[in-house]
């Protein structure tokens, strides 16, 4: 099954719940009239891979996808940046970016956080020989073939404020309940 069915499959399970007759109703309008059998297979595989929750009513199954899923990285780390000011968004952002990468991000990337890319003091456009190769690599977004890619030119010395924002995000990612402690140190002992 193809990417563009997964992502319309996604879509209409992110919004409500839905019966596999009804995904079935709903994907035949879109064009794709697949079999029942073939969509409960392909529908209990996303389950067992942990993207759906499968809710018993009798006498159907209804699914939906997990809400932890439907956040994509670009859209957690724009929500975290929103407590920044917008001076030091553009570089926190890049800067996570290509740490989380391991490669220069590029310019549409940026723009997916909410951000208008551009050259400071401390980010440069990447002149990386590997370019082309790190754009053929994305392969969950569509990066324009003329994109440029962005860099810092220099790791900033205290990264004090990018490690709690890694940290955020990996709490808002993961589950810690039962793990973490129920109240915050308010004072160092």
């Amino acid at each position: 099954m193809s990417q563009q069915f997964k992502d319309i499959l996604i879509e209409l399970l992110s919004r409500k719940q839905m019966s596999i007759s009804s995904i079935a109703r709903e994907l035949k309008k879109n064009g794709y009239d697949q079999h029942r059998l073939i969509l409960t297979g392909y529908l209990r595989a996303l389950h067992d891979m942990g993207y759906l929750e499968e809710i018993e009513i009798p006498p159907s199954k209804v699914y939906i996808f997990k809400d932890s899923l439907k956040k994509d990285i670009y859209g957690i780390v724009k929500e975290h940046l929103k407590n920044f000011d917008e001076s030091e968004k553009t570089e926190i952002a890049i800067y996570l970016l290509t740490s989380l990468f391991h490669r220069p991000c590029f310019k549409y990337e940026i723009e997916l956080l909410g951000i208008e890319p551009r050259k400071t003091k401390n980010i440069k456009e990447s002149k990386d020989p590997r370019l082309k190769e790190h754009r053929e690599a994305v392969t969950r977004i569509k990066i324009p073939p003329d994109d440029p890619a962005f860099e810092i030119k220099e790791i900033p010395t205290n990264t004090r404020r990018e490690n709690e924002l890694l940290v955020d995000i990996i709490t808002d990612i993961i589950d810690l309940e039962g793990l973490k402690a129920k109240y915050q140190q308010t004072k160092l002992a």
